[in-house]
């Protein structure tokens, strides 16, 4: 039985996420007007490209570039893979920089790990609606793919802006309980998102959505010692739900909320 799920934000255009999990559905001669950057999960994907034919296993990448045509299907009894369709109009924006990469020449490169790694957290934030989350993890991924892959150079790290940071600080501060995107922090504060997130990193330490979870869940365990019910927290610290809230406080703390309160009280 097939599970496929096509993935997309309004307010992230030109992005969408694919995730293929099937058996014998083949996918005919195509091709895509955007950069697919993939990694297979289970089984052995195969598809025919550049006139030749290509069996791909688990732990493998699918790279491709847009207007590049090719085929598609299964060649074990199932096949799950994940695959970010990112159009070319799309990556001056995205990725903030003046010589932008040649594209892919290997189509299915090994990994690591660390791809594979990146788009799993994008599916965990596709699931959930937190801008600021979703478009951080993107431009990770984006900047890790096609530094390793596509020949996009590394860049060093932006001298400490500390006026910028501080107020982005102090944004996030004042604002942790709602739902932020990285796009309109940029636009904020005048600075490209890329470059946003690598001077808070220098200076702080974390990424921002990283440090607007920690200041979340400071906050929550404030209130759960005050005895506020847990039911209410999550929506009102700006978590997508229960499960959202729960499994962020443990990350950061190392036990549930129901035990934070119980071990406090």
């Amino acid at each position: 039985m097939d599970a496929n799920r096509l993935q997309a934000r309004s307010w992230l255009p030109g992005v969408e996420l694919f995730h293929a999990d099937f058996s014998g559905q083949p996918f005919g001669r195509h091709s895509h007007d955007a950069f697919a950057i993939g990694a297979i999960l289970h089984g052995v994907g195969g598809y025919q490209c550049r006139g030749a034919r290509h069996a791909l296993p688990a732990g493998t990448l699918s790279l491709m570039n847009p207007e590049e045509p090719h085929t598609g299907h299964a060649e074990s009894p199932r096949l799950v893979y994940r695959m970010l369709y990112v159009e070319e109009a799309r990556l001056p924006q995205l990725l903030g920089r003046k010589r932008l990469p040649r594209g892919f020449s290997e189509l299915n490169p090994r990994d690591d790990g660390a791809v594979a790694a990146a788009l799993a957290r994008l599916v965990d934030e596709f699931a959930r609606d937190d801008a600021l989350a979703l478009e951080s993890e993107l431009l990770q991924l984006l900047e890790l793919v096609f530094t390793r892959h596509g020949g996009l150079r590394e860049t060093a790290a932006p001298p400490r802006d500390g006026g910028v940071t501080a107020r982005l600080r102090d944004y996030l501060e004042a604002h942790y309980r709602e739902s932020i995107g990285l796009e309109d922090l940029a636009g904020l504060l005048q600075r490209h998102p890329r470059h946003l997130i690598e001077a808070f990193r220098r200076a702080y330490g974390v990424p921002p959505h990283t440090y607007l979870l920690q200041r979340r869940v400071a906050e929550a365990k404030r209130r759960l010692l005050a005895g506020e019910a847990l039911a209410d927290l999550a929506l009102e610290l700006g978590f997508y739900d229960q499960a959202h809230f729960s499994a962020t406080f443990k990350r950061f703390t190392g036990v549930t909320p129901g035990h934070y309160r119980r071990g406090g009280a």
